[in-house]
Formats: structure tokens, C-alpha cells, sequence
């Protein structure tokens, strides 16, 4: 069946687009996108789109002038709407060109489709192009979403981009070129073996052909069946966040652990992919699965990107941004106690010390603490690791301990203030625990009577 005819079935039965569609047509001037460009026109009118030519022209070789004026000729000749980017030398990397180049080009067609009011990018990706990337993916390693490849069809800016190509061998449509004498131009950078992506398009896949002549059709198979295969897992992976997390998007560590550790994986992936956790290595999961099913670490902190951390708290997990602003809290750390001053925590309470208990207004907390001359001034600061409480029997107790007793969680627990006296005993854990100090007999005469009392911010402004 001639090429044209075969893409017109492909378009009616994948629905890629209607005679009322305005498209952006990405064409290089290559053999792929003139092709598509052809194809195209010579669509029925009843199914035609309303075509707009994108072309860039990359100022990388000497021939790019020539390949401009191509395109705007045959534009011109065929009466079709034209837009030129130029990449501006200027703009061009010392390393990474050919990244660079992609997003730059990509960001253009998002103007054109935007400025023109377009809701599809059609590029001429191939079956061959699908091949090598599969291939390369596979060499690479990663998540089996990944394996993919090229999607036919995928979101992209204000539309959606689609590839209607791609179930297409690059020899069929150098074929039709030849056949219906188009002109196109060859990048010969695409001959040099040092690029990755060459070396699988003239020394990897040609070899495969030879081992099955049906390689590309057996690969855009796979490619099929992973699709479906990747949709089915995405849809379980969902259903289970579903039940897993709440509100706050904390995820339940004891029915994560009820599923079976494949499916624990893929649902612990999916839920860090959607805070914003991409491209992590399957050691590293592994890893991050053996600490969350660890019963004996209650808790832990592990960075998973550049911004995110991921906390385990005793029952749940969940992912905080760490590079955020933190708020105003803790504003008086590691300063002397000021006596009849309020001393704002977290944003949700303050404290404060003072000489008499009507310093306290009715429904404030308020505990009355003696402390001999030698322990004042009191400091309020962030507790140490060896901070220790007085306790009533004469012993002493971490502060650490004690945090890990209340099942504090990690990312609070290093914000955790204490009261410590002169001689860094610490008298108070605020919020959480008091400390003991044995008292003389004649302590009323000696000693100092203070009042160390918090009243709840968030009540007041309620």
C-alpha cells in the first residue's frame, strides 16, 4: 500500500487530529519532516488540518542559510504560513549544544502554538528514532516508564504534541521522498560515530536487523505492550495512594508494608515522583524500602533531591521541601532569659518567666519553679546531644531520650528549645518535660520563687 494511503488509515484510526485543527509543523528540512510536511498536504480536504510551518534556524553550519531559504521558498510555492526562529551565536554553549539546541526549539514551538492559537505540534519521529531511543534507555538503565521511549502522543504547553510517524520505518519514508521527487537536506553531523545516538543508528541496530529483519516491528511491539503495561501500573499505583495517604499526603508505613515489595516499590516511586523525587536509582530505593520496613529505626531523614527530603515518622511517611523559608520561630535562641518577656515558639505558643504569678492572665499554664542564686540566669537554646534532666530520684535523663520517648519527629526534634540554668542543667524541655531540683529546708529564704508560664498563640487569634 502506498505510504500516503497508509498514513491516512493510521490518522482515522488514531484520531490524531481533524480538518478544524490548527497545527505547528516542526520541519527541519530533513528527509523525516519534509516527508510528514508532504504527507499532509496531500490529506482530503475533509481531513486536512490547517498546516503552520515551524522551522529553526540553528547557525550551527554553513549550510543553515541555505536551508532557511528552502523552507520559505517551497512555504511560499505551496502557500503555507511560515515562522523562522534564529539561534543567536550568542546563545550558543560551549558544551551541550545538542540539549541546549532540543530546548530551544521546543520553547519556540510553544510560542508559535501559543501566538497562533494551535493545539498540536506534529514532529516526524520515527519507528527508527523510537529503536534508538528504547535501545539507549535500555543501555542506560532506569525505570521501565523510561523504556518507553518516544510516546505517540503526550501532553505538551498550551496542546498537545504528537508524532504520527512513528509507526513508520525511516526507509519507507526515504522511499516516498525519492518516489515523489522531494528535496530535503542531510545534517552530516548525524554521521559522526562520536555522538551516542549515531553510533545505535549505524552500528548497533543495523547489526540487530541482521540477526531479525522484523527488529524495528518487533520493538515497536514491545513498545506497545509497555505502554499498556506502564498505564496498568500507573492506574494500581494510584488506586493504592488513594488508601495509603491522607489529607496531608503522609504516607501509612504499616499498609505500605502489607503490599508485596514489588508493588511496595512501585507505589513508594509513583507517591516520590509526584513530590517531585525524579530519577532515583533503584539501589537507592532499595536501600530507602529496607530502612522504611526497619522496625528497629523509627524514624530517619533522607535527602531525595536537591530541595526535598523524605522523613520516616514512627507510622508515616512524608516529603518536606528543605530549602524552603523557614518561618519565624525560635526568634530569642541561645539568649539569656529576660524576666517578664514572652518568648515566641514555633509560631504556635510563647513563653515566658516571671518573678509573680498574676504576670499570667486566667487559662494561661503556669508552673512555679524554685532556683538557687548560683542557677540564674536562665538561657533559652537549642537542646545538645549531651543535655541531660534532673530527675526527682537523683538521677539524669537525655533530652534525646526523652524527645524519642514523645515520638517527636526528626524534622522538629532539632528545633527543640530548652530552659538550661547558669551551670547548663536543663530545667525545663519546653513543652515536653520538667526537670527536678532537690531543694534544702531552708529553700524559701534562699532560693528564688519564679513562675514559667506559655499561653497559645493560634487560641488568641481565634
Amino acid at each position: 500500500m502506498e505510504l500516503n494511503n497508509e498514513f491516512k488509515r493510521h490518522l482515522e484510526r488514531g484520531r490524531f487530529f481533524n480538518k478544524n485543527d490548527r497545527v505547528v509543523v516542526a520541519v527541519s528540512t530533513g528527509v523525516d519532516s519534509m516527508v510528514l510536511l508532504a504527507l499532509l498536504q496531500e490529506l482530503p480536504v475533509s481531513i486536512r488540518p490547517q498546516i503552520i510551518v515551524a522551522h529553526v534556524n540553528h547557525r550551527l553550519r554553513k549550510q543553515s542559510e541555505e536551508e532557511e531559504r528552502f523552507i520559505r521558498n517551497y512555504c511560499n510555492e505551496h502557500q503555507l504560513k511560515l515562522l523562522v526562529h534564529h539561534w543567536s551565536l550568542a546563545d550558543h554553549p560551549q558544551t551541550g549544544i545538542e540539549e541546549a539546541a532540543r530546548k530551544m526549539r521546543y520553547r519556540f514551538f510553544a510560542q508559535v502554538m501559543k501566538e497562533e492559537q494551535a493545539t498540536i505540534l506534529l514532529t516526524a519521529h520515527h519507528q527508527n528514532d523510537l529503536a534508538e531511543t528504547m535501545l539507549m534507555k535500555l543501555t542506560r538503565g532506569g525505570q521501565l516508564h523510561q523504556l518507553i521511549g518516544i510516546e505517540e502522543k503526550r501532553p505538551f504547553a498550551s496542546g498537545v504534541l504528537e508524532r504520527p510517524l512513528l509507526i513508520f520505518p525511516k526507509h519507507r519514508l526515504r522511499e516516498y521522498a525519492i518516489n515523489n521527487h522531494l528535496k530535503w537536506y542531510e545534517d552530516l553531523t548525524n554521521h559522526e560515530l562520536n555522538v551516542s545516538r549515531n553510533r545505535f543508528r549505524h552500528q548497533v541496530i543495523p547489526l540487530l536487523e541482521k540477526e531479525n529483519a522484523n527488529f524495528l516491528a518487533s520493538l515497536n511491539s514491545y513498545h506497545e505492550q509497555l505502554e499498556l503495561a506502564v498505564e496498568l501500573e500507573n492506574q494500581f499505583a494510584q488506586e493504592q495512594l488513594a488508601k495509603l495517604s491522607n489529607k496531608n499526603d503522609h504516607l501509612d508505613i504499616k499498609k505500605l508494608g502489607q503490599l508485596s515489595l514489588a508493588k511496595e516499590r512501585l507505589v513508594l516511586v509513583k507517591w516520590l515522583e509526584e513530590t517531585g523525587a525524579l530519577g532515583l536509582k533503584r539501589g537507592f530505593i532499595g536501600q530507602l524500602l529496607a530502612d522504611i520496613n526497619n522496625r528497629h529505626l523509627p524514624q530517619f531523614e533522607r535527602q531525595v533531591a536537591p530541595d526535598l527530603a523524605l522523613f520516616k515518622n514512627y507510622s508515616e511517611l512524608y516529603i518536606k521541601n528543605v530549602n524552603q523559608s523557614p518561618q519565624k520561630t525560635q526568634t530569642s535562641i541561645n539568649s539569656v532569659v529576660k524576666l517578664g518577656r514572652w518568648y515566641s515558639i514555633e509560631n504556635d505558643y510563647q513563653i515566658a518567666v516571671a518573678k509573680d504569678r498574676t504576670f499570667f492572665n486566667q487559662g494561661e499554664y503556669c508552673q512555679e519553679m524554685w532556683l538557687s542564686p548560683e542557677q540564674l540566669p536562665l538561657t533559652i537554646r537549642r537542646w545538645r546531644e549531651r543535655d541531660r534532666l534532673p530527675l526527682k530520684n537523683g538521677g539524669h535523663q537525655k533530652v534525646g531520650r526523652v524527645l524519642i520517648d514523645q515520638k517527636v519527629p526528626l524534622s522538629r526534634r532539632n528545633q527543640q528549645l530548652v530552659i538550661v540554668d547558669a551551670q547548663n542543667n536543663v530545667v525545663w524541655i519546653v513543652g515536653r518535660k520538667w526537670g527536678w531540683f532537690t531543694r534544702p529546708r531552708d529553700y524559701p529564704t534562699r532560693w528564688q520563687r519564679l513562675f514559667i508560664g506559655r499561653r497559645d498563640l493560634k487560641r488568641r487569634k481565634e
